[in-house]
Formats: C-alpha cells, sequence, structure tokens
C-alpha cells in the first residue's frame, strides 16, 4: 500500500543521522504501543518513523511548503508538525489519521485518536538515553497511555512556564480534559 522504499530514502536524504535514528526508534515504539492499544501496527511504524520528516528541512523549503499548504503556524518549534502532515498525505498517500497524527505530536490536540496519543508519546520514548523521567513515561506509557500523555504534557507545561512562556491554548485544554478522563486531579 505504501512505497517503504521510498520513505526510507526520504527520510535518509532529509534528516541528519541523528535525527534518522530518532524516528527510527520512534517508528519501534509506535509499533509496540499499537500492538499494546490493539491498532494497525505497521500504520503506527510508518506514521511513528515520519513524524519529524520536515524538522530539517530548509528554512527556504519551509516557507515553501508553510505557503503551498496555507499554514498559519509561525512558531519554528512545532511548524515542522503542520508540513509533515500535509508532505506524507501528498508524497506518500498517508491517510488523514496518520496525517493527523504527525500534525499533533508536538502539542496535542483536541479528541485525539489512539494513534495521535501513540505517536506523540513515542515521540517522548524514543530517544537513545532516556532520563529518569523518560524512563517513567515509557513504563506508564504500556499501562496506561492517556496518564502517560497527561504527564508529559504537564511536565511540558511547567517547562514553559518556568521559562516565561505560554503553553498553547489547545494544549492547556488537552491537559483539562485528560485530567477529567483519567480523575487525575
Amino acid at each position: 500500500m505504501f512505497n517503504k522504499k521510498l520513505i526510507m530514502n526520504d527520510l535518509k536524504n532529509n534528516l541528519s543521522p541523528k535525527r534518522y535514528k530518532h524516528s527510527l526508534l520512534v517508528g519501534k515504539y509506535a509499533k509496540k504501543l499499537a500492538k499494546k492499544y490493539n491498532i494497525d501496527e505497521e500504520t503506527a511504524y510508518l506514521t511513528g518513523i515520519t513524524h519529524d520528516i520536515a524538522k530539517e528541512f530548509s528554512e527556504e523549503k519551509t516557507n515553501y511548503y508553510k505557503e503551498k499548504y496555507n499554514i498559519k503556524n509561525d512558531n519554528y518549534k512545532t511548524i515542522h508538525a503542520d508540513i509533515g502532515s500535509f508532505y506524507v498525505k501528498e508524497k506518500y498517500n498517508f491517510t488523514e489519521d496518520m496525517a493527523e497524527a504527525i500534525r499533533y505530536h508536538t502539542r496535542g490536540g483536541l479528541n485525539m485518536s489512539m494513534l495521535d496519543k501513540i505517536i506523540l508519546v513515542s515521540d517522548k520514548i524514543g530517544r537513545k538515553n532516556l532520563t529518569e523521567e523518560g524512563k517513567k513515561l515509557k513504563k506508564l506509557a504500556f499501562e496506561n497511555i492517556d496518564l502517560a500523555l497527561l504527564k508529559y504534557l504537564e511536565s511540558l507545561k511547567e517547562k514553559l512556564e518556568s521559562n516565561g512562556k505560554i503553553p498553547d491554548k489547545v494544549t492547556l485544554l488537552l491537559i483539562d480534559n485528560l485530567k477529567k478522563q483519567t480523575n487525575n486531579f
């Protein structure tokens, strides 16, 4: 269904060796979490390995796709997720669900699907040298994906606020929703 050879070549050509290895780890954990939560493992794997496909685009290429896809996001840390979501649909014929998971992997979104949650959490645990907090998050992800997502987003919120930054409005709403779902007040 999907041209894996094309995808792997693009990953190698568009990503640094470090980002490429990270992407493969994200795919690995996405596949494992997909198995745990009963969703299609191949879909999760392909979405995971391509989640950062646009992360290291040049400024020129980023601006080109920003204009092409009419993207309003000006945050250099998250724009790759928006561009990547359009890019994978156009270039690899990914489904809307796969594209949405890529779009949401940086800041979350309201009404996230299981695939969305898996890709966001896999991005955080798909690292070679996990911190103690990362190891706890990884363990929690295999026990309760919603709690893992909540813990990650709360730590992100704290980090941003300690640096004088305001978390994304959608992220804050997602935290509130997850607290209600998990009864974690």
